[in-house]
């Protein structure tokens, strides 16, 4: 006969887990004492254990607790279930490592690959999102990310993307067509496979991408809005 504390102690669990499992109906109440005290036997430990050990693998308390109870209609119908659920967790972590990798690998966490591949500076992030976002179901987006990650074109974009920074009010039509001739000369061809957005998406990548630039550098993206 043993009390919470013991049998908790034996089982390697919290009196508190013993109190939940009663709670939910996965582990039978003993009877109690005149003292009020539970009665615990070494039935009520079994199945404690043989709870611990199925959650363990992977089985939801109420799983767990119908097998331990021997009331499962079909015990392999059971493992199947969890087996193809832990499969699906399994691809989702593996995805998010994937994830992980990639933004350490380019030192930008929490964008996504074509995201990273758009972003040529701190100041393009928040339009990079949603480019990557509303050009998400093209086929061809990952091959254009890729060679806009190609060491000499990315160095190219820097390059480019300092000549718009210097943009102001004393830059001339001449300088922007020079830019526009420069960007376009360097974009890769893929892009042209990729189909353009709407107006109505254009319009809110370039809301976005307008905060904080002067009105010169405005008016060179409302010329050529950005998309891919």
């Amino acid at each position: 006969m043993m009390r919470s504390a013991e049998i908790a102690e034996i089982a390697g669990v919290t009196v508190r887990t013993i109190r939940h499992y009663h709670q939910i109906g996965i582990l039978p109440e003993p009877p109690r004492l005149a003292n009020g005290y539970r009665n615990y036997t070494a039935d009520h430990l079994v199945t404690l254990l043989r709870i611990t050990k199925l959650t363990d693998s992977g089985l939801s308390l109420a799983q767990a607790g119908t097998l331990a109870a021997g009331s499962a209609e079909s015990i392999d119908t059971v493992l199947i279930e969890v087996d193809r659920t832990l499969k699906e967790q399994i691809a989702v972590l593996t995805k998010q490592r994937e994830l992980l990798a990639q933004a350490r690998t380019s030192g930008h966490v929490g964008l996504s690959k074509v995201a990273a591949a758009l972003s040529v500076s701190s100041a393009d992030i928040p339009s990079a999102v949603l480019l990557a976002h509303l050009y998400n179901d093209a086929p061809q987006l990952d091959t254009f990310a890729e060679a806009l990650m190609e060491p000499n074109l990315r160095a190219a974009l820097l390059q480019m993307q300092e000549r718009f920074d210097t943009l102001d009010e004393s830059s001339t039509d001449e300088e922007l067509e020079e830019l526009t001739t420069a960007l376009r000369s360097i974009i890769p061809k893929v892009s042209d496979e990729i189909p353009p957005l709407t107006n109505e998406q254009s319009q809110l990548v370039l809301e976005v991408a307008e905060r904080g630039l002067n009105d010169r550098q405005k008016e060179f993206l409302r010329l050529h809005p950005p998309e891919l």
